[in-house]
């Protein structure tokens, strides 16, 4: 007898379920994370991303550099600046 099997649905803090989200891109300050997220703001177009359909996940676990955050804010909080208008608040 087959088991009844639940849906799940993640539930993200300023999301729903309806959002018309096709790409989530996972920055946790890493150096192929920075760069993957650099590339995809800085010619979105060219790497098929619709940025209105993209939401960035950040988490910070406290154990960074502080280099690694300087340079973040440095580099990364611009081009996410932005790109703010067309990026949902997650």
């Amino acid at each position: 007898m087959p088991s009844a099997r639940t849906a799940y649905t993640l539930a993200l803090p300023g999301l729903t379920a309806t959002d018309d989200i096709n790409t989530v891109i996972n920055w946790g300050l890493g150096a192929d994370s920075t760069a993957y997220l650099a590339k995809m703001l800085t010619d979105p177009a060219g790497h098929g991303i619709d940025l209105d359909r993209t939401v960035v996940l950040y988490m910070a676990t406290g154990s960074e550099w502080p280099e690694t955050r300087l340079l973040a804010e440095e580099f990364m909080l611009p081009l996410l600046a932005d790109a703010s208008a067309q990026l949902p608040l997650a």
